[in-house]
């Protein structure tokens, strides 16, 4: 049995370092004069959410790491302070926590969760929820911006997920830069990254959505000889999705990556940005919904016919990662991803045109779930060495509206990623995280895809006893949940089949409390409202 020691208050030193850490403390075991001190030091050198705890048995001078009794906190400057601090509170009982030392390091570096401004529904008392959606109006009242994602925050930081990448992020309708701005204030002191997602030359520029100068549709009213030559079809198709055309709006604008005054434009775009919004990196991408099809694009393409292109990517990002490239919140790099688009990591010559560009940054590969599931055993160690870059995150649609998975139960499928990432050496794993963490489907998807990205060597039966079946009342419980959800996506179910698991359902609700019994209301909610319709 651990050795236990008591705290009757604390004393942090050390609280500049790490503000809201020192507040986790203060408000978990008390301030107090005569407390314990508790340390916190900053390691500038230890890898992002890497974390050291040493808790001595206390005896004063000599006795310990600290020389005074006191407890300990080593992290990085950004993430791993406020991870300890957390984990030092969550293993308080009565004020006492275990004695010795304890060190956490993150197994994928990168775990990034990536949202539509318009379709992030964490706050679900707002009106103007939407559920896809990629050149949408924001249709929530101002304020809703800020309630969504501050939840979204809050769940990242508790659970360690590192980053949040915002398309959408500076947008007139939900306030613009102030709004921006105390979003990733909010972020960065609690160790999670806001990304902006931009578009070059497409998905509306660095300012999405608004009257202002480094917004892609005011840039192109002003200088129409610059827009792209779009294809008469503006959209793309996913094969587990379908075929989706995007509404003619100037949402769906796009510029021409062969018009130097474009590259120029979206340089000093990103150069504002940076200077503007105390961001945690940004995610590039060039557009997917159509390549353009003027002349000097066609000439310098060989006639690359996608709804993406690689010689766009070539031609604009040396100049764009070049000014980007600076230290961020607590004066740690930052973390920039670049989209080379879906299903296609195994085509290694479709890639030849990005083999130059700079290799300082996350190159992220997005797949299907039909994709993963026909093509994961060839994402190997010596797979991903022949990838054009070092550093490769592994993005995926599963999950989400674009697999029309939007609330399913997906645990596993995440889990399995995340060890095949790691296996192969990827650097991370990014999935959707719009929906809110009250849809049990999502909660537990979720905390699959944190705990396994955190230790991709992770057991499935330990994850299971730990995190999943004390939230449903027990193992059996959990896998009657696990398969009542799994029938709202089985396109036979019919109206009798959703009515037998509203009824069970709603049994599960009559005999828990709390927490269990929301998450079987959710069920029995969802199985009335399928059946209904089936009906």
């Amino acid at each position: 049995m651990s050795q236990l020691r008591r705290i009757a208050g604390v004393q942090v030193r050390g609280a500049e370092s790490a503000p809201y850490a020192a507040r986790l403390l203060a408000e978990t075991f008390g301030s107090s004069t005569d407390g314990v001190p508790v340390h916190l030091d900053a390691d500038p050198a230890l890898p992002e959410g890497t974390y050291r705890i040493e808790v001595p048995a206390g005896g004063g001078p000599g006795a310990d790491p600290t020389g005074d009794g006191g407890i300990r906190l080593t992290g990085d400057p950004f993430a791993g302070l406020i991870y300890a601090a957390r984990e030092l509170t969550e293993l308080a009982t009565e004020r006492r926590v275990p004695v010795g030392v304890r060190e956490q390091t993150p197994g994928l570096a990168l775990r990034t969760l990536w949202t539509w401004d318009h379709s992030t529904n964490w706050d679900l008392r707002q009106l103007g929820l939407q559920e896809i959606g990629a050149l949408n109006p924001y249709a929530k009242s101002a304020d809703a911006f800020g309630a969504d994602y501050r939840r979204l925050v809050d769940f990242c930081s508790r659970e360690r997920i590192g980053g949040i990448v915002v398309y959408g992020l500076l947008r007139d309708a939900h306030g613009g830069v102030d709004a921006a701005r105390d979003l990733c204030g909010y972020a960065n002191e609690r160790g999670v990254r806001i990304i902006a997602g931009i578009g070059v030359n497409a998905y509306g520029g660095i300012y999405f959505d608004g009257r202002h100068r480094y917004n892609l549709a005011t840039w192109l009213r002003q200088r129409p000889d610059l827009a792209a030559e779009l294809p008469k079809k503006v959209g793309f198709d996913i094969d587990e999705f379908g075929d989706l055309h995007f509404p003619a709006s100037e949402y769906m604008m796009a510029a021409c990556p062969s018009q130097p005054d474009n590259l120029a434009w979206n340089r000093d775009a990103v150069d504002w940005l940076l200077e503007t919004i105390p961001v945690g990196g940004i995610n590039f991408e060039t557009g997917d919904y159509g390549s353009c099809a003027c002349a000097r694009c066609t000439r310098r393409t060989g006639g690359e016919r996608t709804s993406w292109s690689y010689e766009a990517m070539r031609s604009v990002y040396p100049t764009l990662l070049d000014t980007a490239r600076r230290t961020g919140p607590a004066g740690v790099p930052l973390r920039h991803l670049v989209e080379v688009y879906w299903d296609n990591i195994f085509d290694l010559p479709a890639q030849r045109p990005l083999a130059d560009l700079p290799d300082d940054v996350a190159y992220q590969y997005c797949v299907n779930r039909g994709f993963w599931y026909d093509n994961r055993d060839r994402l190997t160690a010596a797979h991903v060495e022949a990838l054009p870059h070092t550093t490769n995150v592994l993005r995926t649609h599963a999950g989400s509206q674009w697999n029309r998975q939007r609330h399913s139960w997906v645990p596993q499928l995440y889990a399995d990623m995340a060890a095949r990432v790691g296996a192969a050496g990827m650097r991370g794993l990014t999935i959707f995280g719009e929906a809110g963490a009250y849809h049990p489907t999502n909660e537990i998807s979720y905390l699959a895809y944190a705990r396994f990205g955190w230790n991709p060597e992770l057991d499935w039966a330990d994850f299971w006893r730990d995190e999943v079946a004390p939230r449903f009342g027990g193992g059996a419980e959990a896998e009657a949940f696990r398969d009542g959800a799994g029938l709202l996506d089985a396109p036979a179910a019919d109206a009798v089949a959703l009515d037998r698991v509203r009824t069970d359902a709603l049994g599960m609700v009559a005999a828990t409390s709390g927490a269990v019994q929301r998450r079987w209301l959710w069920l029995a909610e969802r199985a009335a409202r399928y059946a209904y319709s089936a009906g």
